[in-house]
């Protein structure tokens, strides 16, 4: 009974670490999983780098953005957030 008792400590701090990092981690993962499958060609897009282009093409895990001067192609999971003002 005693080596039950003196596991719960443990078990709540598993519980806690569990609700308070990993669940938030996991919704944040989804929420850029669709996101990033709802994208679609000609959207405004900005990189986790911080790069501003438009979406060209898009295959299974690379986006193709045009940029002002050229090109670039990138992970899909490096799309952070859509659209911009241009002003």
């Amino acid at each position: 009974m005693s080596d039950v008792v003196s596991l719960l400590p443990l078990v709540f701090v598993f519980v806690v670490f569990y609700a308070v990092l990993y669940l938030p981690q996991r919704r944040r993962n989804k929420k850029h999983k669709e996101f990033v499958e709802n994208l679609k060609i000609g959207e405004d897009v900005i990189t986790d780098s911080g790069i501003y282009g438009r979406v060209t093409s898009i295959s299974d895990d690379t986006v193709t953005l045009v940029l002002k001067n050229g090109e670039i192609k990138i992970k899909t999971s490096f799309i952070n957030s859509i659209s911009w003002d241009e002003s």
